[in-house]
């Protein structure tokens, strides 16, 4: 977007977007406040070279910022706010969407390197949720700020809504592939997880009908190693969720946005003109018609700024959409980790196991060759003994 010379090209791979920030978000041990406790995140980013601490309430400011400065852009959700009675899995699921929305917010080429993005990264005073509102108060939004702005419609192609049609069915599929494959990756973290916790039990009681040391290795399986691996896995379509997700709300406010009130703007001229056609056609004074044709050139104004703010927000969608299918890549990097997770795993099961098996068949050999059995003996007496 910045590199290409082509304003209409994304010019970033998906690499290069990672390269451009990573931030972490961690969770303060200990909650603030006298009387309300609250929670606090202390926030890395990489390409500030800054820590900082940050309330939920300070990243709300920033959100609203965000959606005023860069309405033609992908802001994705904030997490809900619970305001009493937080649980500690609440508490650690918002600090992991948190992490996600700043790391989507410092990988936008458009947005990641903005005055407002910095602030919020590197300011380090008390009360930010409102300093950050006082430094921008009023800030304009980026088609104000925009060189592109004023040749917004030579930037959309004539067959736009065709080619934007065919990418919002094609990220709709996506979406919900995606949703699906994260439903079924935490499904495997759990079932991951339970297993790790059944051979660790499974070990401790083998060690202890066997008396020997050796089966405390089987406690070291690689299923709690496969479980982590996994959980990384529904991280990465949990963010790229979050991105699909910012694209439709982005593509319904263009909808019911800036497109809505460009063909209000359009009806409203019509009515003005209709108006002023019955005040010359009348007997209305010559003032009034003056008035109307004031109103009707206000509206002309209006209009075309309007539609250039339409033509702006197509050319955003476009470019929106380009880095939706930059981001396709996390796909690749998560089935390929899901495949060498699962056979990795499996494989040191089934090592795990084999070992096992002679421990447990040696064992039995011995007992059985070592002994004789009067509960054996008798049962098959008592099986002589019955008829069917």
């Amino acid at each position: 977007m910045r590199r290409s010379k082509t304003p209409t090209v994304l010019g970033f791979t998906f690499r290069e977007l990672c390269e451009l920030d990573t931030v972490k978000v961690e969770l303060v041990p200990e909650k603030k406040g006298l009387i309300l406790k609250h929670v606090e995140y202390e926030v890395t980013s990489q390409n500030c070279k800054a820590t900082v601490l940050r309330r939920y309430n300070d990243f709300v400011s920033f959100y609203e910022l965000l959606m005023t400065r860069f309405p033609y852009r992908m802001i994705p959700s904030l997490p809900p706010k619970k305001m009493m009675g937080a649980s500690r899995e609440f508490i650690e699921q918002r600090r992991k969407s948190l992490r996600r929305f700043l790391n989507l917010i410092a990988r936008h080429p458009q947005i990641y390197d903005d005055k407002l993005v910095l602030f919020f990264f590197t300011f380090n005073g008390s009360d930010m949720q409102h300093k950050i509102k006082e430094a921008f108060r009023g800030i304009p939004d980026e088609f104000m700020t925009s060189n592109l702005a004023s040749q917004a419609k030579d930037l959309v192609p004539m067959d736009t809504q065709v080619q934007l049609g065919n990418s919002k069915e094609h990220i709709r599929i996506l979406s919900s592939s995606v949703s699906k494959l994260k439903d079924i990756a935490e499904r495997m973290v759990m079932r991951a997880t339970s297993y790790a916790c059944d051979m660790l039990q499974f070990g401790q009681e083998l060690s202890a009908l066997i008396q020997i040391a050796s089966t405390d290795r089987f406690l070291m399986c690689v299923l709690p190693q496969a479980a982590d691996e996994a959980e990384k896995v529904v991280e990465k379509l949990a963010l790229f969720q979050d991105l699909l997700l910012s694209y439709k709300e982005l593509c319904e406010r263009h909808e019911k946005g800036v497109l809505h009130d460009h063909q209000r703007a359009i009806q409203k001229m019509g009515q003005y003109k209709k108006k002023k056609m019955s005040a010359t056609v009348g007997t209305s004074e010559v003032g009034a018609v003056e008035q109307l044709e004031q109103k009707i050139l206000q509206q002309e104004s209006q209009i075309a700024n309007m539609e250039n703010r339409n033509y702006y927000s197509l050319h955003c969608l476009q470019m929106e959409t380009q880095l939706i299918y930059a981001n396709v890549e996390i796909l690749y990097d998560v089935l390929g980790g899901m495949a060498e997770t699962q056979a990795r795993s499996h494989t040191e099961l089934s090592r795990v196991w084999n070992e096992i098996r002679p421990i447990i068949e040696n064992v039995i050999g011995k007992e059985i060759s070592s002994r004789t059995s009067p509960v054996g003996s008798s049962l098959n007496n008592n099986h002589a003994g019955i008829t069917l």
